[in-house]
Parts: structure tokens; C-alpha cells; sequence
């Protein structure tokens, strides 16, 4: 079954079940979190971590015949960022890992060859991207994804020639392009708040009113991305 496929996902998910069960009724740990392989468990001890990694290994070799990785299974301080579902997460934001961004980058060299040798259409370079950029939207990569989208474009120009056909899935990516510009800024406010600065202050930083500030805030609040009482 091959890595990656959505149903060898789907019985992994079935499969590490009894991990969960284990790491939540035996260990009694309050902060599990796993998706697929990757998993995470945080503790103010670390006495206490290092104690549930060998309880973790000793089951997955004898319960489950598989065993932690050697050297991606670590414990270490959570300012230094945590490697998860191939991000760097640190308290307050997210980082995409700079080998998943070189290899995302060598992916769109090869379909930019093969668009330029017309084996490509740009329909299918679009759906690449878009899948791109809904994941990587998940991490503060408001700079990157803007510069990105820019090469894109230039990478894969609209042909003057291009039928009719596709006129409708240009316009849906120009939509969705419009719209993650629009969330690009709002999520820069917030990752501001975040870090302490006033409204004045990031109205400044950013070289934009108050009111537009204040507009960003209240649509994290309504999204629930941030809670009123923080105002």
C-alpha cells in the first residue's frame, strides 16, 4: 500500500488506535496529540517524558511490532519549535519546514518544464498550487505564499490561445487568489496582537487606519481565532 495514500492513512489511523488508548487510560497524559504517525505529548516535566517514550517504545515493539523513530523522536523545550505535520510550531505561530519548502519548489520547476513543453495544461499546475497553498495557509507564511503566487503567475502565464473551456477555472483561481490575499492581511494582524503591540502600534507597523486594525480583530473574533476578553 503505498505512503501517502489516503487508505493506508485511514488504517493507520485504525491501526495507532490502541497507541492513543494507551497513551491516554495507561499513561494518563493530558496533552496527546497525533495525526497518522507523527504524534506529540507536552509536559512541564521532563523526567516525566522521558519516562513515557520508553513506556511508548516498549508497547508499540511488543503490541504493535513498530517502534519510535531514533532520531526524530526527541524531547526538547517548546520555544525551540516542535516539527509537526511538517511545520515548525512555536508558541504563537507556525513556520512551514525549509526541507518541505525546497521540495514543494523543485516539484513546481518540473511543471513549469512540462507546461513550457506543452505536456502540462495549466489547469493541472493550478490544482498543484491551490492544494499548496491551502496547506501552507495553515502556518504564518503570509510573506512566502504572496511571493509564491507572484512567480506562479509568471511561471505559468495565461496563452492568449487558451480555450474556451477554461475560462471558468482561471476566474475560480483569480477568485481564490483575491481571497487569500484578503486573509494573507488579516492573519498578519493577528500574529502582531499576538506578540503584545497595540492597535495604534500595529496600525503603524502595518501603514493602515485603526478601523481596518479593529475590522481584522473582530473578524478573528468572529471566526473564533481570537476571544473578546483579549481586547
Amino acid at each position: 500500500m503505498p505512503l501517502g495514500n489516503l487508505t493506508s492513512q485511514f488504517f493507520a489511523n485504525i491501526y495507532l488506535n490502541e497507541l492513543d488508548q494507551f497513551v491516554k487510560h495507561e499513561l494518563k497524559a493530558d496533552f496527546y496529540i497525533r495525526y497518522v504517525d507523527d504524534f506529540v505529548i507536552l509536559h512541564r516535566s521532563k523526567k516525566i517524558l522521558e519516562d513515557y517514550k520508553i513506556k511508548i517504545n516498549h508497547f508499540l515493539k511488543h503490541k504493535l511490532s513498530l517502534e519510535l523513530h531514533p532520531e526524530k523522536s526527541k524531547i526538547i523545550i517548546l520555544k525551540m519549535g516542535i516539527n509537526f505535520l511538517g511545520f515548525r510550531v512555536f508558541f504563537h505561530y507556525k513556520l512551514l519546514r525549509i526541507k518541505n519548502i525546497r521540495k514543494f519548489e523543485r516539484k513546481l520547476s518540473l511543471l513549469k518544464q512540462e507546461y513550457e513543453a506543452e505536456i502540462l495544461p495549466r489547469e493541472k499546475a493550478i490544482e498543484v498550487f491551490e492544494g499548496w497553498l491551502a496547506y501552507s495557509s495553515y502556518g504564518d507564511t503570509y510573506k512566502y505564499r504572496r511571493s509564491l503566487t507572484k512567480k506562479f503567475n509568471q511561471w505559468f502565464p495565461i496563452e492568449p490561445q487558451a480555450e474556451v473551456r477554461s475560462i471558468r477555472k482561471q476566474e475560480n483561481f483569480k477568485r481564490k487568489v483575491e481571497e487569500s490575499n484578503s486573509l494573507f492581511t488579516v492573519q498578519k494582524t493577528l500574529q502582531l496582537f499576538k506578540k503584545g503591540m497595540k492597535i495604534p502600534e500595529i496600525a503603524k507597523h502595518r501603514e493602515i487606519k485603526e478601523s481596518t486594525v479593529w475590522q481584522h480583530l473582530a473578524n478573528l473574533i468572529e471566526h473564533n481565532h481570537l476571544t473578546s476578553p483579549l481586547l
